[in-house]
C-alpha cells in the first residue's frame, strides 16, 4: 500500500519536473513569431538597427557590408587564436612542460588579440563615420557600455567544467 501511495506521489512530480525543465531549455527570444535571429541582449545580429535609432536603409547597407568585411577579416584570427589554445593546453598538460614553449605561445596569442583590438576599432570608427551626432551618442554609449563584458557568461560556464 505504501509503495502504491509513494509512486502516486513520485511520478507526477517527476513529469512536472520533465516538462519544467524543458522550458528552460528553449534559447529566449526564440519563442516569439517573426523573429530573427537574436545575438546577446536581444538585438537583431544582422543589422545595427535596433541599436542605433534612425537609421536610413543607405546606412544600414553600409554597416552591413563593413560588418561582413570586417567578419571575412577576423575569422581568420579567431581560428589562429582557437589553434594556439589547443597548443598551450597540450603544452601546460605534458608530463615536462617546456616554459618558453608555452610563454612563446601566450605571446603569439597575445599578439593576434592585439591585431583583432586593432581591427575591431577600426571597423567602430568606420561605422561612425556614417552616423550623424544622435546616432553616434548611441552608438558611442552602446559600445562602451559592454567594453570588459563580452561573452562573460560564457568563461564563467567554461570555468565551471
Amino acid at each position: 500500500m505504501f509503495k502504491l501511495r509513494s509512486k502516486q506521489i513520485v511520478l507526477p512530480i517527476a513529469a512536472l519536473l520533465l516538462f519544467a525543465g524543458s522550458a528552460f531549455t528553449q534559447p529566449p527570444g526564440m519563442h516569439e513569431e517573426g523573429q530573427g535571429r537574436k545575438g546577446m541582449h536581444g538585438c537583431e545580429m544582422s543589422s545595427h538597427k535596433g541599436m542605433i535609432p534612425g537609421l536610413s536603409q543607405e546606412q544600414q547597407e553600409q554597416i552591413k557590408t563593413l560588418r561582413t568585411e570586417y567578419m571575412k577579416t577576423v575569422q581568420p584570427l579567431r581560428n589562429q587564436i582557437g589553434e594556439k589554445k589547443a597548443r598551450l593546453r597540450t603544452l601546460t598538460t605534458s608530463d615536462k612542460v617546456n616554459m618558453s614553449q608555452v610563454n612563446k605561445v601566450i605571446e603569439d596569442i597575445g599578439k593576434i588579440k592585439t591585431e583583432m583590438m586593432k581591427l575591431r576599432e577600426q571597423h567602430r570608427q568606420e561605422v561612425r563615420k556614417m552616423l550623424n551626432d544622435e546616432q553616434r551618442v548611441f552608438f558611442d554609449a552602446r559600445q562602451h557600455s559592454h567594453d570588459g563584458r563580452r561573452h562573460e557568461g560564457m568563461h564563467l560556464k567554461k570555468e565551471m567544467r
